[in-house]
């Protein structure tokens, strides 16, 4: 079983945004996304896919900032799986 502690509240992920400076972000996709990360507003340094009805837990720098493709949920997050 796979827990989730929020540690604040669900945004739409439409543009780059540090998920409240957290380090776990919870990414929820209704549709496929491409997630891509940046250490700057500049320079991204990852990306992966996201299937269409899918999660996924994102480790992160608190300062680094992440963006989608296509609107996602992002909550930032504590995890223990």
């Amino acid at each position: 079983m796979n827990i989730i502690k929020p540690s604040g509240n669900s945004i739409a992920l439409t543009s780059q945004n540090t998920v409240a400076n957290c380090v776990v972000v919870y990414i929820a996709a209704t549709a496929a996304a491409q997630v891509n990360l940046f250490s700057n507003s500049t320079t991204q340094y990852a990306s992966f896919v996201i299937p269409a009805n899918q999660y996924i837990f994102v480790q992160k720098l608190p300062t680094d900032l992440i963006s989608a493709n296509v609107a996602v949920q992002a909550s930032p997050a504590a995890y223990r799986g």
